[in-house]
């Protein structure tokens, strides 16, 4: 779907998501005393508090549960546009407070919504926005200069935060009158229609509030009403008996089948084990933390969770009818039946016949039939496209690159709630402002001079530059392709500015970069007709796809160097049978020279290279005695820390303007 393409959408999606997920801790916990104060109070239970204390306290909590998604959207979508976590959630909670108090007019805090309301959701995602929006224009500006930075950023908020609550709180009277108006003319429960069908329309609403993260029930019960639950579909059994016992089996989604398919279809242990906590709560059909789970915002539930519920009010209904009229005449008592009974025991209990637990049980296999193909589904696509589109969108990337089956999905074997924090803490954190590209010199040392360099990735942490800690979490999670094509278009840029000495510069493409067709086509775009070596691993000659791309870089024109050879995957079929311009001998190797083995190696090795004509580098030379030893052996460029680390480009070419090779070895 085009729709979800969009990388803002991507962005807020994603954000809806966490803040979803953040929120499980606090359901589980409500979940837990829903049972406590169900039994405690059927029981008559009275231990370390009494049942009625037990029951204010649930309720307490339950009131509290439509602030705390409040709390937590407003921190996650600030997080994510960059802007104070602190002043967004404060803004987000007294604007909900404002707009309850202007929809309901509450006497007392008891008077509250519970649960998912629309302002819970609505009201956060308006506050935060309009305060990213505001920030600009009524921003006191104060310059930040000293150590007291935190302080003089709340302060730019002052004014803001006060022109950011009136607009919200305006702006949701405003869209209040529209669905006032909206609401009144379009009710679907004024329509002249069978009773089973406004079932059926109000089972569609009720999925799709929750499939936003807004408690279904409450929200449809709020807008249109619950009349329809308290008519009579057949003697002593309701409309809303009826939905309890054959369509919320589990819960709303049915949630019983949610979690067995869940617990089918993935291999992920945290996922079991999120679903095992899951179980007790399902049986007692509370499902919440299944649909935070497994459904709030996901595409690919979207379709099944609305339409199961759908399925099981025309299955269950025609059975009915099919088995009173044709067979034998189901007796219902006049029994009501608390909605947390479980399953199969809440049908007998109403008829004291086993027929209608048939019916629950083949509406169960049905439903998690249908489940279990949508979660196999999304546990494949899991979350490389967002990803890349949210890392595209931070280094500035506008042509997007196909995610080819050969790139790899980063699958959930590891970690997978942590491992996808882990990479979406990252990609928050990288952007154009942060990366930066050091040049290495590579050192001519038989002609006294530095003409090449190779581009190498920092990040600017605070002022403090660091090596690339984060390729390896990149790597996992195939957006490679993404940082390689950032890295050649930095490259592109600062070879306007090296004319003057007019280098050849190496830049290193990784193996799942060198997979993706699309990946090379634009990086071979954006580096036309420049004096470029691309550096490779090995291995990345293993793939056919790589291998062929690989023919590509060569056709148009340009040099390929094998980086770290002589450690992991090394190979002398790789010198024989690929067209290669240079060879990097690795540190490791260096570190050896001095040694007889590896003195023997490094020679040996250089002395096929040049029988080769293949260029040979020495990587990671730190001293003069190495120095010594790698010169005698006739090696073409030296690069290391005896000369230089990687240093920012306007040190580089003034590196090598000013280069004698007399000032380091004397």
């Amino acid at each position: 779907m085009k729709i979800f393409k969009n990388k803002k959408l991507l962005m807020f999606i994603i954000s809806m998501q966490e803040a979803f997920i953040a929120i499980i801790p606090y359901f589980v916990l409500i979940g837990l005393l829903v049972l406590i104060d169900n039994a405690v109070n059927y029981f008559q239970i009275d231990l370390i508090a009494s049942p009625k204390m037990v029951h204010h306290f649930t309720n307490l909590m339950q009131l509290l549960s439509s602030i705390i998604p409040v709390i937590s959207i407003s921190y996650f979508l600030a997080k994510r546009i960059k802007i104070s976590e602190i002043m967004a959630i404060l803004l987000a909670i007294t604007t909900y407070i404002a707009s309850i108090i202007y929809e309901y007019a509450p006497s007392n805090f008891t008077d509250f919504p519970m649960g998912f309301t629309v302002q819970s959701i609505v009201i956060p995602i308006i506050s935060t926005y309009f305060l990213k929006a505001l920030y600009p224009i009524f921003s006191l500006k104060l310059e930040i200069n000293d150590g007291k930075i935190h302080a003089y950023r709340l302060f730019n908020y002052l004014i803001v935060f006060f022109v950011a609550f009136f607009s919200s709180i305006m702006f949701y009277i405003f869209i209040d009158f529209i669905m006032d108006i909206t609401i009144a003319k379009l009710n679907p429960f004024n329509l002249d229609l069978p009773n089973i069908f406004l079932l059926v329309i109000r089972n569609l609403l009720v999925q799709i509030f929750w499939f936003f993260g807004m408690h279904g029930e409450h929200m449809v019960n709020a807008l249109f009403g619950k009349d329809i639950l308290f008519k009579t579909m057949m003697p002593n059994l309701t409309y809303g008996e009826f939905q309890r016992i054959f369509v919320n089996i589990g819960g709303a989604g049915v949630g019983l089948a949610l979690l067995i398919a869940l617990l089918l279809s993935t291999k992920d242990k945290i996922i079991k084990k999120v679903a095992y906590i899951s179980t007790p709560f399902a049986i007692f059909n509370i499902d919440n933390i299944l649909i935070f789970l497994a459904v709030v915002f996901n595409r690919f539930m979207f379709i099944p969770f609305v339409l199961i519920p759908i399925l099981n009010v025309l299955l269950a209904y025609l059975a009915l009818n099919i088995i009173t009229i044709n067979f034998l005449p189901l007796h219902f008592k006049n029994y009501y039946i608390v909605w947390s009974t479980p399953v199969f025991i809440d049908s007998y209990l109403k008829t004291h016949s086993i027929i209608p637990a048939l019916i629950q049980l083949i509406l169960l296999i049905i439903d998690v039939s249908i489940y279990y193909y949508s979660l196999k589904r999304f546990f494949k696509y899991q979350s490389i496209t967002t990803n890349k589109s949210i890392l595209e969108h931070n280094l500035e990337i506008e042509t997007e690159i196909n995610a080819s089956s050969d790139i790899k999905a980063f699958q959930a074997n590891l970690e997978l709630i942590d491992a996808n924090a882990k990479v979406t803490e990252i990609i928050n954190t990288l952007n154009k402002n942060n990366l930066l590209i050091y040049y290495q010199p590579k050192v001519d040392i038989k002609n006294n001079q530095v003409k090449k360099f190779e581009a190498l990735l920092r990040y600017n942490d605070n002022g403090k530059i660091k090596g690339p800690f984060f390729l390896d979490i990149i790597e996992k999670a195939g957006l490679a392709p993404v940082i390689d094509i950032w890295v050649c278009k930095q490259v592109k840029k600062d070879l306007k500015k090296f004319k003057e000495i007019n280098p050849i510069i190496s830049v290193n493409l990784h193996p799942d970069t060198l997979k993706s067709n699309d990946a090379i086509t634009k990086i071979l775009n954006i580096l036309k007709d420049e004096n470029i070596i691309f550096e490779i691993i090995e291995r990345s000659f293993v793939n056919k796809n790589a291998t062929s791309n690989i023919k590509r870089i060569k056709k148009a024109g340009y040099k390929i160097s094998i980086d770290d050879y002589g450690v992991g995957y090394s190979s002398l079929e790789t010198l024989i049978k690929q067209e290669i311009d240079e060879l990097k001998l690795d540190k490791s190797l260096i570190d050896e020279i001095q040694t007889h083995k590896g003195y023997l190696i490094c020679k040996n090795t250089i002395n096929l290279c040049k029988e080769l004509n293949i260029e040979v580098v020495a990587e990671g030379v730190e001293n003069k005695s190495q120095f010594k030893i790698i010169k005698d052996l006739n090696v073409d460029l030296i690069q290391g820390y005896l000369f230089s680390a990687a240093i920012p480009l306007k040190e580089a070419i003034k590196f090598a303007k000013e280069f004698d090779l007399k000032r380091f070895i004397k």
